[in-house]
C-alpha cells in the first residue's frame, strides 16, 4: 500500500513537472509546436533534395549500402551514364555510386540511362522501357549497355541491387 502512494505522489507531480519543461502530455511542447518527427526509419536517401537540385538526380530510397560518391574519389566504383542536360556538375549524367557492404540496394529514377559499369559486386538493375519493366545483369568491372546504349529506346533506370 506504501508503494502505491509514493507511486501516485509521484506520477502527480511528474506530470506538471513535464510541462515546466516545456513538453505536455500529448507529446508536444507547451508552446504548441509540432511533435518531433518518429524515430521509425523511412530508408529515404539523405539529402535527396540537394542532390535533386544540383544534380537533377533522383534518389529516393536505399538500405545505406549504395551511396553517391565524386567519380574521381577513386576508382573501383558502380558508373551510371544517362543524358542529363539539367546536371550542373562538371561532368553531366555521370553519376558514381560506392557499394559500402557486401549487399546493397538503391532506388532511384534517372531517365534517359544507356550505360552501367560494374564494380567487383554481382549487380542487377531494375529499368524500364516503354512502361515494360525488366531486371538486366551488369557486368563485372565492365560497361553494360541498357536502353539506348543496347541499341533500344530509352531506359530509365529504376534500382540499382549489389550482392557479394
Amino acid at each position: 500500500m506504501r508503494f502505491r502512494a509514493r507511486f501516485i505522489a509521484i506520477a502527480a507531480v511528474g506530470i506538471p513537472a513535464l510541462s515546466f519543461f516545456g513538453v505536455s502530455s500529448a507529446g508536444q511542447t507547451a508552446d504548441g509546436d509540432d511533435p518531433p518527427p518518429s524515430i521509425v526509419e523511412d530508408f529515404s536517401y539523405p539529402g535527396a533534395a540537394k542532390i535533386l537540385q544540383d544534380r537533377a538526380l533522383t534518389l529516393i530510397s536505399g538500405d545505406g549500402h549504395i551511396v553517391l560518391v565524386d567519380c574521381t574519389s577513386q576508382t573501383g566504383l558502380l558508373q551510371v551514364h544517362a543524358y542529363n542536360s539539367a546536371d550542373h556538375s562538371s561532368d553531366p549524367g555521370h553519376y558514381c555510386f560506392k557499394v559500402t557492404g557486401a549487399s546493397g540496394y538503391l532506388r532511384m529514377n534517372v531517365p534517359y540511362a544507356y550505360q552501367i559499369r560494374g564494380d567487383n559486386h554481382t549487380v542487377q538493375a531494375d529499368i524500364t522501357i516503354n512502361g515494360q519493366s525488366s531486371t538486366v545483369p551488369i557486368a563485372k568491372n565492365s560497361w553494360t549497355g541498357i536502353g539506348e546504349g543496347a541499341g533500344t529506346d530509352p531506359a530509365t533506370l529504376l534500382e540499382l541491387r549489389a550482392s557479394s
